[in-house]
């Protein structure tokens, strides 16, 4: 069987003509690189270096078999090289989060750093959480958990963003303010039931039983847009000019939705590449 690691120390000390060079090269010892050499010898049954005054030099055997080595263990070396130095970051984030509000840093991060591989994982806040405190996820984006932080959990805030009730400007509600009175017989269509703006709704509601339908957001969009019902969104997760195309307006209400903290969540297991991950987002949002 080949020992790639034996070829590897060969094609390192033939190519110096040193073994001292080669053993700072490699980060192995002098006496480890001399045994390896001598090794590769015995499993050959050939000498492959002659000794100098200063350093090393190749037989004619050592000459021919360097020259059907070195190409090879070179594109070996590069390919471990370039290995060793992917990195792969696990994010944990909602579906709009990650694309609408961080997804202009993200893309600015992967082109400084083409070597580490970005892992979205949406899921609801909850199940990220606890990825994140069993290390299974690096960061979290989210808007700030009303739960208590868990040990070893560390929040940066960035910002804010704002849940709003929209519907269409040709409907009854764009000419009034919105009360819990006068909703509560009126279809809302919210996000997922596991999204934080649809509990602060269902919390705000004061335990009035609304009439509460998920949908994706372009369905809310679609549906408000009708005149016939309300939807729920964050503000910053739909483009401005989806409210001219759905002739959307956002409804004026009593009901105290508001703006809501969001940020990261990031754990104790730091390293180089997400402690840069960071760094670059808190540049963006400060």
């Amino acid at each position: 069987m080949l020992d790639f690691e034996l070829y590897r120390i060969f094609v390192a000390v033939a190519k110096e003509e040193n073994i001292t060079k080669a053993s700072e090269q490699l980060n192995i010892s002098q006496p480890a690189i001399t045994k390896q050499i001598k090794n590769l010898e015995n499993q050959l049954s050939i000498k492959l270096f002659e000794r100098k005054s200063k350093g090393v030099a190749l037989t004619q055997y050592g000459k021919d078999l360097y020259e059907k080595l070195r190409n090879p263990i070179e594109q070996l070396n590069k390919i471990d090289g370039q290995i060793g130095k992917e990195r792969c970051i696990n994010i944990g984030t909602h579906n709009h989060m990650g694309s609408c509000i961080f997804g202009d840093v993200i893309n600015d991060y992967c082109l400084r750093y083409p070597n580490v591989n970005i892992n979205l994982i949406c899921e609801e806040t909850a199940e990220m959480m606890r990825k994140l405190k069993n290390k299974e996820l690096d960061i979290v984006f989210s808007k700030k958990d009303n739960t208590d932080i868990c040990d070893g959990i560390q929040y940066i805030k960035l910002g804010y963003l704002h849940d709003v009730i929209i519907a269409s400007n040709k409907s009854i509600f764009d000419v009034q303010k919105l009360t819990l009175e006068n909703i509560e017989d009126q279809i809302i269509y919210v996000p997922r039931t596991y999204a934080q703006a649809t509990y602060r709704i269902k919390e705000a509601s004061k335990g009035r039983k609304l009439k509460l339908k998920s949908s994706s957001y372009k369905t809310i969009l679609e549906l408000a847009s009708s005149g016939k019902a309300l939807g729920l969104i964050t503000r910053e997760y739909i483009d401005k000019n989806d409210y001219k195309k759905f002739n959307l307006v956002e409804v004026e209400t009593t009901i105290g939705l508001g703006k809501v903290e969001f940020g990261i969540y990031t754990n104790s297991a730091k390293f180089k590449e997400l402690n840069s991950l960071i760094k670059l987002i808190e540049e963006y949002f400060n």
